[in-house]
């Protein structure tokens, strides 16, 4: 006689409900804030225990404020851009992806290569990271076509990316400002540059 122990999953239709009531409520505040920027993942420091994203009132180049575990809201007063620093939205889900790839100990040559983990857990199908005239795009392929509006991608990522985009930045050990995001289909591509 044969045993299999098996765990029943989440459907994934529950899971998704459980991330999108999350992503709603963090869409609904950039709206009411009226905040148009482009989000910068910002790595750890000894001010910031965890990476954050912080997403400024507009696009500018007014340098980013000082950003640590307590801050939130970013209202200016420093001479500083305008705007809200929050956790990234794929945190979690890095944290749970981590024990099986070190993502600490790793540089923007390398990180690509870490970065095929996510594929490995069938997160997306694939996953490139290429440098190009001073930038660097990050292309992800989604197992289903993402239906996420360009503007959410460009200010505060869904889990997926959000994870891929945090890793890179722990790579550049530098913000990581998202300049521009493209669509197509189940590709998505992020264009980055690195620093202030």
């Amino acid at each position: 006689m044969i045993f299999l122990i098996t765990e029943k999953t989440i459907p994934k239709k529950i899971s998704d409900a459980q991330i999108e009531g999350t992503m709603n409520v963090t869409d609904a505040l950039i709206r009411e804030l009226n905040l148009t920027g482009n989000a910068t993942f910002l790595p750890k420091t000894p001010l910031r225990t965890d990476e954050r994203v912080f997403i400024p009132l507009q696009t500018t180049t007014t340098p980013l404020p000082e950003v640590d575990d307590t801050v939130v809201f970013s209202t200016g007063t420093d001479g500083k851009s305008l705007g809200i620093a929050l956790p990234p939205s794929g945190l979690t889900l890095l944290q749970e992806i981590e024990p099986g790839a070190d993502f600490t100990h790793t540089d923007l040559e390398s990180v690509e290569e870490k970065l095929q983990c996510f594929v490995g857990f069938n997160l997306l199908t694939s996953i490139t990271l290429k440098k190009r005239q001073g930038t660097w795009q990050l292309e992800l392929e989604t197992t289903q076509r993402c239906n996420t509006d360009t503007t959410r991608c460009r200010q505060y990522p869904c889990p997926i990316c959000s994870a891929a985009l945090t890793v890179v930045t722990r790579a550049a050990k530098q913000p990581l400002r998202i300049t521009e995001t493209t669509h197509n289909g189940k590709k998505i591509i992020f264009h980055l540059k690195l620093g202030e």
